[in-house]
């Protein structure tokens, strides 16, 4: 069995361009092997010591982030290739691949959805959606780090209905108002309060906001994704050419291409109440004139 392991991996690294230091690993043996498996376990993949499709694109990620993680804090990586954003916060944090769909060819996402995560910081966002075992693209830290979760080539699980379409995108944010006072505790100032939002035609109750430099990071991100798969720069508007604030049509029949809050797609969401995609959209529009 060993030998026909050995012999395997042999062939998949001259076709797939992988190698045995990969793995600090001398050759191709038992050692290389072993290597490959304690891998495969602790990237939640079947632990068989073989470099096939699925564990060689994990084994080239995180082969790729060694090497680059400090020399390229602006970039993030798509479809394995590490990318300049065009922002100066950027940090990479993948989930575990348990958490998301790895896409075997290269996917052509036309929408991107945006959610709020109702957590304190990104990192807490990570440790829930690790434990629910679903997932998002990037989470925008209060700070304004914009913080990769999963490459945009795959598919993250965090809008039923438009996952195979979209990309996810969360700006931190614990909501409610209760949590006011930990902003300013943890050092990032008072967060912004909203007292008019409306979605789904009722006015809600006073709720968190979102920092300045948030929005300026989710608008370089936009920017970046929008360009990056030729997403049209555009937003769902009701019957009078505003930003539409409740369930639209043509994005749940994944008919519409461009930028939506989590609730343009279900009654169920009320994120992200009053994000003013209307402006962040036309804002780009002005960079790109």
């Amino acid at each position: 069995m060993m030998w026909r392991k050995i012999r395997y991996n042999k062939k998949s690294s001259k076709e797939l361009g992988w190698f045995p230091s990969w793995l600090e690993a001398t050759d191709f043996n038992r050692d290389l092997i072993e290597k490959i498996i304690q891998f495969q376990e602790s990237h939640s993949l079947k632990p068989d010591g073989y470099v096939g499709t699925n564990t060689f694109r994990r084994l080239k990620l995180w082969h790729e982030l060694q090497e680059n993680t400090d020399q390229s804090p602006n970039k993030i990586l798509v479809n394995g290739e590490l990318k300049s954003i065009g922002w100066h916060r950027v940090k990479r944090d993948f989930l575990p691949s348990s958490c998301y769909k790895t896409s075997r060819k290269e996917r052509k996402p036309h929408v991107i959805v945006t959610h709020w995560d109702v957590c304190t910081s990104a990192d807490s966002c990570k440790r829930v959606l690790e434990k629910r075992n679903i997932s998002t693209h990037f989470v925008i830290d209060n700070d304004g780090t914009i913080v990769q979760l999963v490459d945009p080539n795959d598919v993250a699980w965090h809008a039923r209905g438009a996952n195979n379409v979209g990309i996810g995108i969360d700006i931190s944010s614990a909501y409610y108002t209760k949590y006011f006072n930990t902003y300013t505790k943890k050092g990032f100032g008072p967060r912004p309060l909203l007292s008019n939002s409306v979605v789904h035609n009722r006015r809600l109750p006073t709720h968190l906001g979102y920092y300045p430099v948030q929005i300026q990071a989710y608008t370089a991100l936009v920017r970046f994704l929008c360009s990056t798969y030729d997403i049209p720069l555009d937003y769902p508007k009701d019957e009078n050419g505003f930003l539409c604030t409740t369930i639209y049509k043509p994005a749940i029949e994944n008919k519409f291409k461009g930028i939506v809050n989590h609730y343009n797609l279900t009654k169920n969401k009320i994120d992200t109440a009053g994000l003013k995609l209307d402006e962040i959209v036309d804002s780009i529009k002005e960079l790109e004139a």
